[in-house]
């Protein structure tokens, strides 16, 4: 049996087999152990009781605990607790208990899975609590998510902004947790003194140990914000920066440049909030020698009668 809802035509019936649509869509699409209550609204909407198939469009609207799902067409199944919207989609509420609001083509949502799993497609842009993303594909399940072709990916409490090919990591109550990042990784962190750039292949931040380490091809770059001209370059295959202990340990053909300096050894470590730079295993230094050093003042010239004056008329 499939029943079509229709404004303004047999609005009495309408509402009849709306109110009992959304009473078979409340009571049935949840989980079996706990029953919660979801809406699925729309200008137009067919039901079959049967199948539990709905499908909907125009200003489609589901609201399922603390999250609503708008968009310009949608389905969903009682039975499978899924859910697609799509065009213009737009989630917003509370997720987890952080604050959602995202943008994407289309939406898939499987309420049979503990906290939800959302994958969104094309164009995501999405905010959940303190972090941002801007990808291709962006996909949450409970409090783990991942993501492809990420163009932004922001956690303002860390004050880190990276875009890498690929993204996993989860996060709670005390924010980020883990992430892990492949492909032409690029990180920027920024503090109240300097600015740090990060490259490398792929990366992996544990909050556990207070630390992210990036691996293949890396190279780390920090600038002084009150002198930008004083930086240190590090390069080399494997680099952990310890944020607890403000240290970056380079290792694997380790070489940096400072403070026109070049310096390579098997491993080296750098302190960005004192500049200090230690090299163990094998160093070798090099230092430019014809290097331009600081501009010196000219010397003031003081005339014979011991004034400032000029001879008028060239005599």
């Amino acid at each position: 049996m499939t029943a079509e809802i229709i404004p303004n035509k047999m609005a009495k019936r309408a509402k009849i087999i709306l109110s009992a649509a959304l009473f078979a869509l409340c009571t049935t699409f949840a989980a079996a152990e706990e029953r919660v209550a979801t809406q699925l609204t729309a200008e137009v909407m067919d039901y079959d009781v049967e199948t539990g198939d709905f499908k909907a469009q125009g200003n489609v609207t589901l609201k399922r605990e603390g999250v609503t799902l708008t968009s310009s067409y949608g389905t969903a199944n009682t039975q499978t607790q899924k859910a697609r919207v799509w065009d213009k989609v737009h989630a917003f509420g509370t997720y987890n208990g952080e604050e959602l609001d995202a943008y994407c083509a289309q939406l898939d949502a499987d309420f049979s899975v503990e906290g939800g799993d959302f994958i969104m497609t094309g164009g995501v842009n999405a905010t959940f609590g303190a972090r941002v993303l801007r990808s291709d594909v962006a996909r949450l399940t409970g409090q783990a998510f991942s993501a492809t072709n990420v163009k932004h990916f922001e956690d303002k409490s860390r004050r880190m902004v990276l875009t890498c090919s690929t993204l996993t990591g989860d996060y709670d109550d005390q924010g980020l947790r883990i992430a892990d990042g492949k492909g032409n990784v690029f990180v920027t962190q920024e503090d109240d003194q300097k600015n740090s750039k990060l490259w490398c292949n792929s990366f992996a931040y544990r909050r556990e140990q207070d630390r992210l380490t990036g691996t293949g091809n890396a190279h780390i770059l920090v600038t002084e914000k009150a002198d930008k001209k004083k930086s240190t370059d590090i390069r080399c295959d494997t680099l952990v920066y310890s944020f607890k202990a403000g240290s970056v340990t380079a290792s694997g053909n380790a070489r940096a440049v400072q403070d026109g300096r070049k310096v390579s050894a098997r491993t080296l470590i750098y302190y960005p909030e004192t500049g200090k730079l230690e090299a163990k295993g094998k160093p070798t230094i090099t230092v430019d020698v014809n290097a331009p050093g600081p501009k010196k003042a000219p010397a003031k010239r003081t005339p014979r009668n011991g004034r400032n004056s000029v001879r008028k008329g060239g005599k």
